[in-house]
């Protein structure tokens, strides 16, 4: 009886899916890579075991807390669908941490007697793409003349050069100064079905570009393997010369819960390069990501006819499906940049002050180049350098527009430039809806060019220009558009500017203006009061001139936009009632953390 409830046993873990996997302990300094690994009493010592070993379906490795190895792990093996290989962390303290730097040690350091006040030399023969005071990123500088304020650095020859103004053994103890040397923290390369939780990676050597990231994922080379299903949450990533997580060709990916901050490329990039290899679905969730180089979050697949990977793409490669909600991206070259993506959804995210330019980021809150049929919904994106969300066409041959896109229910305001900005034909039918555009002095609440945009229902306040239509060099027809039922107030230029060569046709009407003024729009360089536009455009017939009458006299967060019973224009505008309401907190949020 015994035997069969035995084997019962088995058939049912067997048909559930359940995989009951070995699980390994490492401890750096209670470990010996000559023990079994498989307790706490008798763990492993080095990453270097692991590199070495192999595992199976359903096995658990766990990285003690509190210690840090300065190695790099390139995991060995994959996981299966139902039975993924976990990487986590057991004991209590601080998260393990994975190190792609070196200490150097305290004694290395003297005074270079040939150099400038304060800088010391060590000897340190990799040549580090990152140097880290004390767990901060160092300023790396062209001569060693150039160093020459506080987390200033130079390399040549084998010798690191630092500015300090006392011995750096004194002055730098926690954990000290760190030279990159390793490439990445944990490879990933070719490998599936593992999930990573609990661990901190800092430090990787490789540069924006190259081969390498805090955590590293890609294809071995051109028919595979690939990597994919793979879940990483509550990971920190730092202080890396390149990407902080960089994840391509993989399909399926999920990442909830991590910190990704100070690395001089992008924060998390999700790339496609290689058209055996889809990308239709993945998730970048409930994360923080600041203070990158580059993008902060970035999706991007391939332009046409360009070379990604070594191999030409005549009809270029798209990233599918990817949902970006719940993270708040700040302070890096962009925040959430789309690039060739399409069908994915951007909701609920916080974007604010993506103002850097080391790498050339583009400083938009949220930006699509040449990305259709995405919704960016219920985001909070203010302080942008440039437009708070961007619309244009990537730099295929011929290029992708963005078109087919839904803008809506978005807090907008404080940005360097525009609100809400699309360029470039193709890009055409967006659909701008719903949104809340506020305090953008140097630029238009909305701007626009080409076909058949929809722009309804939006709240715009304090702007150079309320809604401004125009045609370039490159887009010499902009029409089809309409503009209705939007509130439009305080604008210090114009409510409308359709500029010379904007044939239409366009729609315009049930919007509110507010106030009038002789010159409070321009019709293709002549400039109208209200009545005026009207008559000589034919426009907003059914439109009204009047104060919408908001919440608050000098509005200055979401709900301060509400309208007042008895308004004239109730029913128009941005609806304060739910979507953009329940972000006023997130918009205070942001503000109070700069």
């Amino acid at each position: 009886m015994k035997l069969k409830l035995l084997m019962l046993s088995m058939l049912f873990l067997g048909s559930s899916g359940l995989v009951q996997g070995a699980t390994y302990y490492v401890d750096p300094s209670r470990g010996s890579d000559g023990n079994n690994g498989l307790s706490e009493t008798s763990p492993w010592k080095t990453l270097a075991k692991i590199n070495a070993s192999k595992f199976a379906p359903g096995d658990v490795i766990l990285l003690r807390k509190g210690a840090i190895w300065r190695e790099q792990l390139n995991f060995p093996s994959s996981g299966s669908p139902g039975a993924p290989i976990v990487i986590d962390a057991y004991g209590s303290g601080e998260l393990p941490t994975i190190s792609g730097a070196d200490l150097i040690p305290a004694e290395s350091w003297s005074l270079c007697k040939s150099c400038g006040a304060n800088i010391w030399e060590a000897p340190v023969q990799v040549k580090p793409n990152v140097v880290i005071f004390d767990g901060a990123r160092g300023n790396r500088r062209s001569t060693s003349t150039e160093v020459s304020s506080p987390g200033d650095w130079f390399w040549d020859s084998g010798t690191l050069y630092i500015f300090s103004r006392e011995e750096p053994s004194g002055a730098f103890r926690h954990p000290g100064i760190e030279n990159g040397a390793r490439s990445s923290g944990l490879n990933l390369t070719g490998i599936a079905n593992v999930t990573v939780r609990n661990i901190s990676i800092s430090g990787a050597n490789a540069l924006p570009y190259g081969d390498g990231a805090g955590i590293w994922a890609i294809t071995v080379h051109l028919e595979g393997p690939t990597p994919g299903k793979l879940i990483i949450s509550n990971v920190s990533v730092s202080n890396g010369a390149g990407d902080g997580i960089h994840i391509e060709n993989a399909n399926q990916c999920s990442l909830d819960s991590v910190l990704v901050h100070d690395n001089e490329g992008a924060g998390i990039e999700l790339y496609h390069s290689n058209a055996k290899f889809p990308i239709n679905s993945g998730s970048i969730t409930n994360s923080e990501v600041h203070h990158n180089g580059f993008n902060g979050i970035f999706l991007v697949g391939c332009p046409r006819g360009e070379r990604c990977r070594s191999v030409v793409h005549p009809d270029g490669l798209i990233v599918t499906n990817i949902r970006v909600t719940g993270n708040k991206v700040h302070d890096n070259g962009a925040g959430i940049y789309l690039h060739e993506t399409n069908d994915s959804v951007i909701s609920g995210n916080v974007a604010y002050s993506n103002t850097n330019t080391s790498r050339r980021g583009e400083g938009y809150c949220v930006g699509l180049s040449g990305s259709s049929s995405n919704i960016v919904e219920k985001n909070d994106c203010y302080k942008a350098r440039l437009a708070g969300i961007e619309l244009s066409i990537d730099t295929g041959r011929p290029p992708f527009g963005s078109s087919e896109n839904i803008i809506r229910y978005n807090v907008v305001h404080d940005d360097g430039t525009h609100g809400i900005f699309t360029n470039y034909d193709p890009s055409q039918h967006n659909q701008i809806l719903h949104n809340l555009i506020y305090n953008h002095p140097q630029g238009a609440c909305i701007m626009a060019n080409f076909i058949r945009h929809e722009i309804e229902n939006n709240t715009c306040f304090n702007s150079r220009i309320g809604i401004h239509l125009y045609v370039s060099s490159t887009t010499r027809k902009t029409g089809s558009i309409t503009a209705k039922n939007n509130i439009i107030v305080n604008s210090s230029l114009h409510h409308v500017l359709i500029e010379k060569g904007v044939d239409g046709p366009f729609d315009f009407s049930e919007n509110d203006y507010y106030p009038d003024s002789p010159a409070a729009f321009n019709w293709q360089g002549s400039q109208f009061n209200f009545a005026g536009w009207q008559n000589i455009s034919g426009q907003d017939g059914h439109s009204i001139l009047g104060d919408p009458a908001f919440r608050a006299s000098v509005p200055g967060q979401p709900l301060d936009f509400v309208l007042r019973p008895g308004s004239p224009a109730l029913g128009k505008g941005a609806n304060l009632s739910g979507d953009i309401s329940s972000h006023s907190a997130n918009s205070t949020m942001g503000q109070r953390q700069q």
